[in-house]
Order: C-alpha cells, then structure tokens, then sequence
C-alpha cells in the first residue's frame, strides 16, 4: 500500500532542524547584496542586485572614498535589510556618478576625473 507521507515530519529531527534554519534567517540584521563591477570605455560600472526593493526604500551615501548602500524590501510579512560598501578610487569622479534602479538593479556609472585620464606626453 502507498502512503503520502514517505517520511516522517520528524525523522532524525528534520523539523528541529528546519526551525533552527528559520530563526537564524530572522536573525540576521541584513543581507550582503551581490554586486559585479566592469569597465568599458572609461566608464566603470557597478551593479548591485536589489530584488523586489523599491526606489524610495534605496538610501547612497558616499563619505570620503566610500559608497554605501542600505534598502529594504517590505511586505505584508517580512522585512528583508541589504547594506554593502564599496571603496572607491581616487581616480574616480564620484561626484558626477550616475545612479538608475531597473528590474531590481542598481546601477552606478563612474568616470575617471580629468587629472587620472591617460595623455599623450610630448618629447622636447
């Protein structure tokens, strides 16, 4: 005969388990969001994955050399914390950056300040 239930709720305390799993999840203050930096054409780009958040719950500072990012994304149920700093270069211009939230990515775009750009040196 075929039971639905192929194992038990509590073999080998598999629901102690399960719920120890769960208040460590609620523990935890904030999550570290996945980022990718690149460069193309002089232009670095940041991108940081922030699913489900909305632009209004998105706060960015940047302090000295550090860019730092906290949102939250809220529902009926839960509230789920990202925060990640990243630390700039010097040759970046972080006042002239760019920043546009789209399908849950924010998106830095960076260029060199005019003093860190390449130039061609000229022979006397």
């Amino acid at each position: 005969m075929f039971t639905k239930k192929m194992i038990p709720a509590n073999f080998f305390g598999l629901n102690d388990w399960f719920d120890t799993l769960n208040e460590d999840v609620k523990a935890c203050d904030s999550y570290v969001p996945r980022a990718t930096v690149s460069e193309k054409g002089g232009i670095y780009t940041l991108e940081v994955e922030l699913p489900g958040v909305k632009k209004s719950d998105i706060d960015v500072d940047i302090e000295g050399d550090t860019l730092t990012i906290k949102a939250t994304r809220k529902s009926a149920t839960s509230e789920m914390k990202y925060e990640r700093s990243f630390k700039l270069s010097e040759d970046l211009n972080a006042e002239n950056a760019d920043a546009f939230l789209e399908d849950g990515i924010l998106t830095f775009k960076f260029v060199k300040k005019q003093s860190a750009q390449a130039h061609k040196l000229v022979i006397k």
